[in-house]
């Protein structure tokens, strides 16, 4: 990846002195070795390591007193023991209590008892569309104090210190490689308004502006993007989609339409693996859009959270949360050295990144422009003004607690459940949506048959 105005910030902490953590970079943790390994690269991708490992003598002091940090995130349960692993080889003394909770769980819940004088999560990933919240509540510590903040990209850390990237993903297009050959994959999105290939039915397209039409907006401007989003529903014509990221992959692949947007790299490979006619292109600029990390101010753990955040941003730290989850890295020194499935497709290109700040104001802008021009084209939408409330009982939970089927009125209905969008409470808790189980009565909100479910509140 090839980020735009790379300069190494101010340094921090002028005048202190600092002191190498225990365990030399030079004395490589096994977990690390063997995560090079499998990944097939020599351990000089982490020249350097033994600088970035280097922190305040009163942190690592500080931490061994304190031992404990909760971080709220969303690592998956088989990800988790394969990231943590090179950081407990050198901070033995840190336990890090990694918990993956409902989006209500992870970022409402924590933002609920700062307000109280409560802190119950000292780290917290992915706040996103929360973070005006939580910067109006003053609920996060300066992170402009970790070394290593400063060898994140200036596009993948907040401008006030109080947010910084864990990871990024690369929204773009796939292609059925059978309909649409190289030469006429386009170099810009605007290419796409003239490129007659891609017209009349030929790109599918998922109402999911959050991931490619927000990082236009918030790169090229709120003129560009509303024009740009008028000429693509009127000239392009694309087919309207309700499907998510993996279904609509499936159906480039299947011929339903020759190109898709938006998808990731990483989801097109899976595929492209197992010999399926498909493969991934990003327009310029390419659409990025980060995971963020923030410390809640007030922890009782600053120095224990301090040294996990500035391990989690160094090279070994990077590596190890790509080699676990797949999650391209934010550390300047590890772009454009062949962490994407498709690493030519973005080498080279200016990049729309999509920060947490855009999640505020601009995405309601953004959205009502995408809204106006996707109703206009014949699309449906699921406003919160049509959903409705039933009281039922669960018959069927599918697929992990991804899918619920219930009776309403003599038939049945089936919902979505995400992960992150759906609110999931059982007995007054936010849970996950594989606490679900069949035959708890439950009031679900939804727009309607198939829908995705606001609101799951079961007894």
């Amino acid at each position: 990846m090839n980020l735009p105005s790379l300069r190494l910030a101010a340094a921090v902490l002028a005048g202190a002195c600092l002191v190498t953590a225990p365990a030399p970079a030079a004395e490589l943790p096994e977990a690390t070795k063997k995560m090079l390994a499998k990944l097939k690269m020599d351990a000089t991708v982490l020249q350097g390591l033994d600088e970035e490992l280097k922190m305040p003598p009163e942190w690592i002091a500080g931490a061994k007193k304190e031992g404990k940090v909760t971080y709220f995130g969303t690592f998956g349960l088989s990800e988790w023991p394969q990231f943590i692993e090179p950081f407990k080889a050198r901070y033995p003394f840190i336990n890090v209590d990694h918990q993956r909770n409902s989006r209500i769980a992870r970022v409402d819940k924590p933002l609920i008892a700062y307000k109280e004088g409560r802190v119950i999560a000292d780290i917290i990933a992915a706040i996103a569309g929360q973070m005006k919240a939580y910067k109006e509540a003053d609920a996060l510590m300066d992170l402009r104090v970790l070394p290593n903040f400063a060898r994140v990209d200036q596009d993948l850390r907040g401008k006030s210190g109080l947010w910084v990237g864990e990871k990024v993903k690369y929204w773009c297009m796939a292609y059925n490689t059978k309909f649409i050959k190289k030469a006429d994959l386009p170099r810009t999105w605007d290419d796409i308004l003239t490129t007659k290939a891609f017209h009349n039915g030929n790109i599918g397209v998922s109402d999911r502006p959050h991931n490619w039409i927000l990082p236009l907006w918030t790169s090229k401007g709120a003129d560009y993007t509303r024009n740009y989003i008028t000429r693509f529903f009127r000239e392009v014509k694309p087919q309207l989609r309700k499907e998510g990221a993996r279904a609509i992959v499936t159906l480039t692949i299947a011929g339903e339409f020759h190109a898709a947007i938006p998808a990731t790299d990483y989801r097109v490979a899976e595929y492209k693996e197992k010999g399926a006619p498909i493969s991934w292109h990003c327009p310029e600029p390419t659409p990025v859009t980060t995971s963020e990390l923030v410390i809640v101010k007030g922890t009782k753990v600053p120095n224990a959270a301090r040294v996990f955040m500035n391990w989690y941003l160094s090279r070994e730290g990077q590596i190890a949360q790509y080699y676990a989850s797949g999650g391209a890295p934010v550390h300047r020194g590890l772009q454009d050295i062949g962490f994407s499935a498709f690493p030519e497709a973005i080498k080279g290109k200016r990049v729309a990144v999509r920060s947490p700040e855009s999640l505020d104001d601009e995405f309601t802008l953004a959205l009502r422009a995408w809204r106006a021009a996707w109703k206009d084209a014949g699309g449906q939408v699921e406003e919160a003004s049509v959903a409705k409330k039933v009281a039922t009982k669960l018959s069927k939970v599918l697929k992990g607690g991804r899918e619920l089927a219930f009776g309403v009125g003599g038939a049945e209905h089936k919902v979505k459940i995400s992960g992150s969008r759906t609110q999931i409470v059982v007995k007054g808790k936010p849970v996950r949506r594989n606490s679900l189980k069949q035959g708890m009565a439950c009031d679900i909100t939804y727009a309607g048959d198939g829908s995705e479910a606001k609101i799951v509140a079961c007894k």
